[in-house]
């Protein structure tokens, strides 16, 4: 797979990820914002779990995305020196 190729991959499942946890938070959110208006329940751990789950998820997209933004930056740095976190930041 060639770099730009790599990147749009990259980029489109960082915002896959994202889209999803976003969603989770709305949704929780909601039902947050009923409850503080009376109505019954409340959000459930297992929601706030799963939104964990899902920012996490992102996170690792986020990372894989900056490598492969590295990787453009500075190519003739070894792939293994890419993943040491100063060149990353």
């Amino acid at each position: 797979m060639d770099k730009k190729e790599a990147l749009l991959r990259s980029l489109t499942e960082l915002k896959m990820a994202h889209d999803n946890a976003s969603k989770m938070l709305g949704d929780i959110m909601i039902i947050a914002a009923n409850a503080a208006k009376g109505k019954e329940g409340v959000p459930a751990v297992s929601d706030l779990r799963h939104y964990k789950w899902a920012i996490s998820a992102a996170k690792d997209h986020a990372t894989q995305t900056e490598r492969v933004i590295a990787e453009y930056a500075i190519p003739q740095i070894h792939p293994y020196l890419l993943a040491q976190s100063c060149y990353l930041q």
